[in-house]
Formats: structure tokens, sequence, C-alpha cells
């Protein structure tokens, strides 16, 4: 998840502090969100599928490669 929360915020031209004011979270909790030292909670998790336009299942299981700025995801799916 720590390289597709990156990659989300990457993609919108976002700093991680602009990235944490929108869902509501401190710099610091973001950094480590992205860093992979802890995971965010389900409603920061709705709050980055709604500000993103993107699911659940995208956000955990799948790596986003690049997005619009329409908050139209592309998606890549990797075979299993």
């Amino acid at each position: 998840m720590k390289v597709t929360l990156k990659a989300l915020r990457a993609n919108f031209n976002l700093n991680q502090r602009e990235m944490a004011r929108i869902v509501g979270i401190s710099k610091r909790t973001w950094q480590n969100y992205e860093q992979g030292k802890t995971v965010p909670s389900t409603a920061v998790l709705r709050n980055i599928e709604k500000y993103f336009n993107v699911g659940y299942d995208e956000l955990i299981f799948c790596p986003i490669k690049r997005f619009s700025r329409n908050k139209d995801p592309v998606i890549h799916h990797t075979e299993s």
C-alpha cells in the first residue's frame, strides 16, 4: 500500500502536508503510511478513496501506475 499512497499523492502533485490536511491527519502520520510503518484507519481509507475516486480493493491490493487529473484512475492489474 505504501507505494500506492505515494503514487496517488505524487500523481496529483500534492505534498505530504497537503495530503495529510485533505484526509484529516498529521503530516507525520501520512509519512508513516507512505513508509509502511503504520496503516491507515478505516476512516482515513474512506477519505482517501473519496478524494482519489478509487475503491478499497484498488487502494489496498492493486498498484496504481498513473492517474489523470480528473480523478479517473488508471489501474495496473497484475496477474497472480
